[in-house]
């Protein structure tokens, strides 16, 4: 029977993926088995079990950017999660073992080595996090989501399979808002975003203009749903919906003609999947800049606007909106261009991948 093992998580963009991998997979054939490997307090403790597969603990934490104090403590954590590691190897016997990311990846995937099995990287941004690029000097086999990041990882082998999005992205279909009216999203990930919320609130003074040719929908993340719905409440956008969750988010992708986001690799993937122009404004305290890296890939490609943190303002949101608003023509020409970024068979590629290497009993 063989075994894969996905080492990672932490948060969904990590473990979402993974999920996709993991269910293809299985999907080859019902006889296979998926192990997952995480720590106690990411979010795969509770969206792993969900997903049916089973979850093993390791300790870890991260080294860079945190304070001494936590440093000295993750530090102290590692030979305890390798010796955790090594066991949890010895105790499945994996065919193959897949790095998602996450605190726990490094620890297990250096065991899995070391006990003989072959190891993969799964590389979800064009900038590559500090544990991949230490895990890509050694391991068997790289998967990249953008051909930049195989550069980066000094991989010539690099294989580019794309980032696993959910095919109900790839199927969506738009859905116009009544007459000519275009829809505007605001969201910025589950949590939402300070940043994205208080720009927006400001610049609705420099949208009245468009009152009544843009629905908005914007997505605040639960701490200031109120706050935000206040300022629209006030402004020419009475009638806004304003929400602390969206889902599924993809419906509300579809809907929309232009998006304001933040600049993950998921967000990204998922705009690019169902084609929609979008104004990224990535997050400025990313792992070495990931998000910008991102997000310049997709203006590059002609399909987003990018505002970094130190140049958003109210003003300057309110004017990027307004352009792709008034020029109809150039959201689609935006949406079509960040839908060539995309790639329908991520997750097959990265599961031929996982089989091209896997040991055989």
């Amino acid at each position: 029977m063989n075994t894969l093992m996905v080492a990672g998580g932490g948060t969904g963009g990590h473990i979402y993926p993974a999920i996709a991998i993991a269910q293809e997979f299985v999907r080859r054939d019902p006889r296979r088995r998926v192990v997952f490997v995480g720590t106690q307090y990411g979010l795969e403790k509770t969206i792993v079990p969900k997903a049916g597969f089973p979850l093993e603990f390791i300790s870890a934490g991260g080294l860079k950017g945190k304070g001494p104090l936590e440093l000295t403590k993750n530090l102290a954590r590692l030979p305890v999660g390798f010796l955790q590691a090594w066991q949890v190897v010895g105790k499945h016997h994996p065919n193959v073992v897949l790095g998602v990311g996450g605190y726990s990846s490094g620890s297990l995937l250096l065991a899995a080595k070391m006990r003989g099995v072959p190891t993969a990287i799964h590389e979800q941004n064009a900038f590559p996090g500090l544990a991949n690029r230490l895990l890509a000097k050694f391991v068997t086999a790289v998967a990249v989501a953008f051909a930049d990041a195989g550069t980066r990882l000094k991989r010539t082998d690099a294989v580019v399979t794309g980032n696993p999005i959910r095919k109900e992205f790839f199927e969506a279909t738009r859905h116009s808002a009544p007459g000519s009216r275009h829809r505007l999203l605001i969201f910025g990930g589950s949590q939402g975003s300070h940043v994205l919320n208080e720009a927006m609130s400001g610049a609705l003074l420099f949208l009245a203009r468009l009152k009544d040719r843009v629905d908005i929908v914007h997505q605040t993340g639960p701490k200031e749903v109120e706050q935000v719905r206040a300022a629209y409440r006030t402004s020419a956008f009475p009638n806004a919906r304003v929400v602390a969750y969206l889902d599924p988010i993809v419906d509300e992708i579809a809907a929309a003609d232009l998006v304001v986001s933040r600049a993950g690799a998921m967000t990204i993937g998922e705009l690019a999947a169902v084609g929609r122009a979008a104004i990224l404004v990535p997050f400025a305290a990313a792992a070495d800049n990931h998000q910008e890296v991102n997000a310049r890939m997709v203006e590059r490609a002609g399909g987003a606007i990018v505002i970094t943190e130190s140049q958003l303002s109210p003003e300057r949101l309110a004017t990027a909106i307004t352009d792709v608003i008034n020029d109809p023509q150039r959201a689609v020409r935006m949406g079509t261009a960040a839908r060539t970024l995309a790639n329908p068979d991520a997750t097959k590629n990265i599961v031929d991948l996982l089989e091209k290497i896997e040991r055989t009993e």
